[in-house]
């Protein structure tokens, strides 16, 4: 009798699990699994946010999904860049895998646009130009996972030197549920102050269920920032922390919300305690298994490790920082100026560099401070550039305003950098203020009369 229960007990468990992922509520039907990997940024500073995403596609490989249902956006200059000590290697850990094998890399270079994201989004094939074609063409029966990582700031997440606005990420969701073109889609969003694309505009009742790495006024960290060995960060906090907890756990046993608490616990506790991972859209969701989004290895792998395999592993004996995203490439510059050489021209183009760097981010902070004082008076300028909406509510009513505002900045004083967006929630409160076009050329044109001079 001991010998059939100790045989039927794993086969019973092995049925239960099978039945748990295709389950009703709990995963996909015939349809396809799709997924949409997207790291918007570029140069070695921002090694991390490639590094996140070839970690994420190595998850989501495993899980079983094909290189032709996911697509890939990266702009592909960190792996052969000449500042990788392993070339042709990417870690997204201390000791961690080499995550870069394999990669199909669908939006190289200036493929990486924000036209190219929305046609993808869409399943417009002839809007892409520049990539691979590949976009979700899905179906009614079919599941989507996104991941983006980059940049970001209230209302909005870079790409390059564009920019997303979270009106016209939410208005393309719409459109995709209009058009009945997915069963279910899950996004995962790495960027500070991320819950504000998302905050008051995604509803509850289109099938799509979000997480973010930070509330709608919050940093996003970087992690794993290695001194020594890179200067740079290897990995994002909370991309780091969905990650290796998919790793570890069976997807097939561990629904979205599981996920979600140990990703929250793992960014608000000692000794991180820095932002706080947030969920939008429709909860209902978050029972689904994340083998619905993200695939399951097969059965017989079931009982065995779900950590990636450590294959061409190199061995890091610097101890990690955490940074914060707006501060990565000062991190990374003050680590260039340590390294180089006494005299040498490597050391003199790294301190312009970061000279540069700390010009323009005083300039950004002294025009956008002005600009206030001018339009608002000094006693209510810190306040009302500043402000935060009560939870529930958009960053801004009007979205055109706030998107015409930053392009006069940009006009008058000079391009808001990926340090510079920190201030798009001004641009935002000055349009709730009901501040005009004609208001912000007429301060601007006091706080840049340089920028006026020059052109």
């Amino acid at each position: 009798m001991n010998r059939w229960i100790s045989f039927l007990i794993p086969l019973i468990a092995l049925l239960w699990m099978s039945m748990a992922v295709t389950g009703d509520h709990q995963s996909s039907t015939e349809g396809k699994r799709w997924a949409l990997l997207v790291a918007g940024s570029n140069e070695f500073y921002n090694y991390r946010h490639q590094a996140d995403i070839c970690h994420a596609y190595q998850i989501l490989k495993k899980g079983g999904l094909p290189d032709e249902n996911i697509i890939v956006f990266m702009y592909d200059d960190i792996a052969y860049n000449k500042e990788n000590k392993w070339p042709g290697k990417i870690f997204n850990s201390p000791n961690g895998p080499n995550v870069y094998e394999g990669v199909p890399k669908d939006y190289t270079g200036d493929a990486v646009s924000v036209e190219n994201f929305f046609a993808v989004l869409s399943g417009n094939k002839s809007a892409t130009t520049g990539g691979s074609g590949k976009v979700l063409d899905s179906g009614p029966d079919d599941i989507i996972f996104i991941y983006y990582t980059d940049h970001g700031d209230a209302g909005i997440v870079s790409m390059l030197d564009d920019m997303i606005t979270a009106n016209d990420l939410v208005d393309a969701l719409k459109k995709k549920h209009a058009a009945n073109s997915y069963k279910k889609m899950v996004i995962y969003l790495e960027a500070c102050e991320s819950g504000s694309m998302f905050e008051g505009l995604l509803p509850d009742d289109i099938n799509i269920y979000a997480t973010t790495a930070a509330n709608a006024e919050e940093n996003s960290w970087g992690y794993y920032c290695l001194i020594k060995e890179y200067g740079t960060c290897l990995g994002d906090l909370y991309s780091i922390s969905w990650m290796e907890d998919s790793d570890k756990h069976d997807p097939r046993s561990e629904t979205l919300e599981r996920q979600y608490e140990h990703v929250r616990k793992r960014t608000i506790s000692p000794p991180t305690m820095h932002s706080h991972v947030m969920q939008y859209g429709d909860m209902r969701m978050s029972s689904d298994y994340l083998a619905t989004y993200i695939g399951s290895p097969s059965h017989e792998e079931v009982y065995q490790n779900f950590n990636l395999p450590t294959n061409n592993a190199i061995p890091f004996s610097d101890p990690s920082e955490l940074v914060s995203q707006r501060d990565a490439r000062l991190f990374y510059l003050r680590h260039k100026l340590e390294k180089a050489m006494d005299g040498s021209n490597e050391k003199l183009q790294a301190q312009k560099e970061l000279d540069a760097e700390m010009a323009h981010r005083e300039h950004v902070d002294k025009s956008v401070h002005l600009i206030g004082n001018l339009l608002f008076g000094e006693d209510k300028s810190s306040n009302t550039m500043v402000h935060v909406r009560p939870a529930g509510q958009p960053l801004v009513d009007d979205w055109e305003c706030f998107k015409t505002l930053i392009k006069t900045y940009k006009k008058h004083c000079g391009a808001l950098s990926r340090y510079g967006r920190k201030y798009t929630r001004a641009f935002a409160n000055m349009c709730n203020a009901g501040i005009s076009e004609k208001q912000l050329i007429a301060a601007s044109l006091q706080a840049c009369p340089w920028k006026t001079q020059a052109s």
